[in-house]
């Protein structure tokens, strides 16, 4: 969040005598209270962010940073981790899981919901990894995407297909673990590894809730989470703790995102299925040539699936104006200069960029099925061709090095034409390839 021009988090201070200082206390108000995203979201107080200190975020230290606590949390499996809320990180007591696992499966084991054609063939292919004698399976998330054939020419919509079975709390993150390389020496950042719940506490346990109906379940959550957030409107109660888009049949059929924006797009030919890695790190860095309040109009309506009544609200706009701002933003990201990213490719168009600089192209092949990783160029988290212009002139060429640069209160004052709003913007894109 963008606060006097500055990224902030949203934390106590260290002396706040509510602050939670340690892991141990975070896991003990999760407890507690039974459940919370680790984000801050609609809902004030709602998140691990609010009630930890806000300078010890991301600082690496495991004794005080709560970006380092969820990967502790996730370990000790005392509460289960993972995409329950909105899409988004948080924690799931002991205790409230078996009522979430019964709203949200709406009373099915995945077999069963396979058999009653409630799931689709993608989450099938990935539970088919944890099911039977491999119930107790703990994968890396690239073992799972391998495994279950979403690799170059086969399935697409990875990351949408593990969220919404996180959602659906068929998987957990057991842990967060680094490669390991022929020497056996650790590299990299850490992982997600993911499980399924029945393994960390098991089955009988997960689904002791089935007794009841759904619906009690979903009231249970409703009424706990207005007890603890009065001044929660149903509405926020309802989108941040996924009783609305959940459970069964209740479930909405929204196509997820970027599979919406390249629907939205209508370009001959340009479709979701043919959708790799590369092209989707080329449309990120085409969106991070539109304008800011364009990119936030594209990455709230498609990302966050959000009306343009609401988008208006938070941006302090008309509906009409978010729909002028989404019709040229579209209109941008269809320009053949923007286009060839996603179109072409990201790879090639990057080369083709450098070359024109006059700069030496990356020696190493491009791996397609790749994710984003610090080597990248930082272009890849969708910084624009003038910001990224701005940066090769002072040598500052990959994501590692940018995240470097930026840990520097008022870094961008050295970079003529990269002001406090756009400091903020590359903040946070910056954060968003931070592995979850």
């Amino acid at each position: 969040m963008a606060e006097e021009e500055r990224w902030t988090m949203h934390g106590l201070s260290r002396q706040d005598p509510a602050c939670i200082q340690s892991c141990d206390q975070l896991e003990e108000y999760i407890l507690k209270v039974g459940f919370l995203p680790l984000f801050r979201n609609e809902i004030p107080g709602f998140s691990a962010e609010e009630h930890t200190c806000a300078e010890d975020w991301f600082s690496g230290d495991p004794e005080r940073d709560p970006w380092e606590w969820r990967k502790l949390l996730a370990q000790r499996g005392n509460v289960a981790y993972g995409k329950f809320f909105d899409k988004k990180a948080g924690f799931i007591s002991r205790e409230w899981f078996p009522v979430f696992a019964n709203y949200r499966r709406d009373g099915y084991d995945f077999d069963a919901r396979w058999d009653d054609e409630l799931a689709g063939i993608r989450s099938k292919k990935i539970m088919d990894l944890y099911m039977e004698e491999q119930s107790e399976r703990e994968l890396y998330s690239f073992e799972v995407k391998d495994l279950a054939g979403f690799k170059k020419d086969g399935e697409k919509n990875f990351e949408g297909e593990i969220t919404l079975l996180q959602m659906q709390t068929y998987l957990v993150v057991r842990d967060f673990r680094r490669r390991v390389n022929r020497q056996g020496k650790e590299y990299g950042w850490g992982i997600a590894v993911y499980c399924t719940p029945e393994h960390l506490w098991g089955r009988e346990y997960v689904t002791s809730g089935y007794r009841e109906d759904p619906k009690n379940s979903a009231k249970k959550i409703f009424e706990h989470m207005a007890l603890l957030y009065p001044d929660a409107s149903v509405r926020q109660i309802l989108k941040v703790t996924g009783l609305r888009e959940t459970g069964g049949n209740r479930q909405r059929n929204v196509l997820p995102y970027p599979d919406n924006l390249v629907k939205a797009l209508k370009i001959e030919n340009f479709t979701p299925e043919i959708l790799t890695e590369d092209l989707r790190a080329g449309l990120v860095v085409a969106v991070g040539q539109l304008r800011e309040k364009q990119q936030r109009v594209i990455r709230m309506k498609y990302e966050e699936h959000r009306s343009n009544e609401e988008i208006g609200k938070e941006m302090d706009r008309a509906a009409g104006t978010i729909g002028t701002y989404h019709t040229k933003a579209l209109g941008k990201l269809r320009w053949p200069s923007v286009s060839a990213w996603y179109l072409a490719g990201y790879e090639q168009t990057l080369r083709s960029f450098l070359k024109r600089k006059g700069l030496q192209a990356p020696d190493a092949p491009f791996d397609p099925e790749r994710k984003t990783d610090a080597e990248d160029y930082c272009i890849r988290i969708g910084l624009s061709l003038k910001q990224f212009e701005v940066f090769l002139d002072h040598e500052v060429r990959t994501i590692a090095d940018l995240a470097a640069v930026t840990k520097a209160k008022g870094w961008y004052r050295d970079y003529k034409g990269i002001g406090p709003k756009s400091a903020a913007e590359i903040e946070r894109k910056l954060q968003s390839v931070h592995p979850a």
